[in-house]
């Protein structure tokens, strides 16, 4: 549930989501044709961090644009295109657990490197700022805890 390459485009922000269910169902949805949804990566509960698509290609992570807000329009028309989805693994309602925090900015901290992505508000999004009909990746969840996080060394 990918596509070759960016179609040109480069990874300018990441796009912050959650599975609504476990690893083992989340990975099985991602490589299911029928679903055509994927992430760049996939964190678990307790911190392991696996790579589904290359950085390279284009995850089907973010949907069509629904009333994007004004951080999502910036990578309108198609934000899969210039972004990398990253997921926790679990449930809207409960958030993320502290492994899941500690990896998902070890990660965006290595990438932001690899890809000269500065860290702010402008280039880490979370799902609902792309489809403001999601609850993606919920209430329990800080960008500005996650950018502060990220920023320490």
């Amino acid at each position: 549930n990918f596509a070759r390459g960016r179609e040109g485009e480069m990874p300018e922000a990441f796009v912050l989501h959650v599975t609504e269910g476990n690893f083992t169902g989340a990975l099985e949805w991602c490589q299911n044709p029928e679903s055509k949804v994927s992430y760049h990566y996939i964190v678990e509960k307790h911190g392991a961090v696996t790579q589904l698509v290359e950085d390279a290609d284009t995850a089907w992570h973010a949907g069509k644009m629904t009333d994007p807000t004004p951080y999502g329009e910036l990578y309108a028309p198609n934000p899969n295109l210039k972004t990398i989805g990253i997921a926790y693994a679990g449930f809207a309602d409960a958030g993320p657990s502290f492994e899941q925090i500690r990896a998902i900015c070890e990660l965006i901290r290595r990438l932001s490197v690899i890809h000269t992505i500065t860290l702010d508000r402008k280039h880490l999004l979370f799902h609902n700022d792309i489809r403001t009909d999601k609850v993606c990746p919920g209430p329990h969840v800080s960008i500005e805890a996650i950018l502060y996080f990220c920023s320490l060394t």
